[in-house]
């Protein structure tokens, strides 16, 4: 599809997926900070685990999922059912807990998070003529994330869903990030590798869409799309 210039004024970004990466696999991650706390699971068993747990769960939002007073207890639930899932056998829960706790900040914990190749180079010019905001499901950690991996600057707003009581596909984040930048939604190209999330939450709220990743275009791409080059 090509992107009339004229009528975009401004870009959102998704941020896991898009603009920043893991430097690990999930399950490495998993397995290494659970043995510091006396919990023995394999990593390819935990990415497996992983990806049949997070299939299977809500979003922290969805009116399917719990109510949870936050974020970091649905993550904590995630957790502890990826283990379980494993085959692992968990301790009690004040190590567990204490185990949650430094997965948790693991997470947040600079080195663990790597900016796109493109990213930088696609910011630097897409910001040069439109606004750019970040939109995204992660929780409150993007922030310092973002800030280590120097990004964060770049974007007039981060429209989180914790703070939005809404996950992506739901039309509120996509109406919150178009009232903070006071566009109209057809003004604004977001960009993201959900199919579900990005793309047909976007195109619904009436944005339209740019899909990267495994299932689109490498986010490089985007420069042609807009003529940036």
């Amino acid at each position: 599809m090509s992107i009339e210039k004229p009528e975009i004024e401004a870009i959102t970004f998704d941020a896991a997926g898009t603009l920043i990466h893991l430097a690990e696999p999930v399950g490495v991650s998993y397995s290494r900070v659970a043995e510091r706390h006396g919990i023995f699971s394999k990593p390819e068993e935990l990415d497996k685990a992983f990806r049949k747990v997070w299939k299977q769960t809500p979003l922290p939002f969805d009116d399917a999922a719990p109510r949870d007073p936050n974020e970091r207890v649905w993550w904590k639930r995630i957790v502890r059912s990826v283990f379980l899932e494993s085959g692992a056998t968990l301790p009690g829960e004040d190590t567990f807990s204490e185990f949650f706790d430094d997965l948790y900040e693991h997470f947040e914990s600079p080195g663990t998070w790597l900016v796109d190749p493109a990213a930088k180079s696609v910011l630097e010019k897409a910001g040069k003529k439109y606004r750019l905001a970040v939109l995204s499901n992660f929780d409150a950690r993007l922030r310092r994330i973002l800030r280590d991996l120097e990004l964060l600057d770049q974007f007039e707003a981060v429209v989180l869903s914790c703070e939005t009581g809404a996950s992506k596909p739901d039309p509120k984040m996509f109406e919150r990030v178009a009232g903070e930048l006071g566009l109209p939604a057809q003004s604004i190209l977001h960009v993201g590798d959900d199919p579900r999330c990005d793309g047909e939450g976007s195109m619904q709220a009436g944005f339209r869409h740019f899909r990267v990743g495994k299932t689109g275009k490498p986010l490089l791409k985007l420069i042609d799309e807009l003529s940036l080059a």
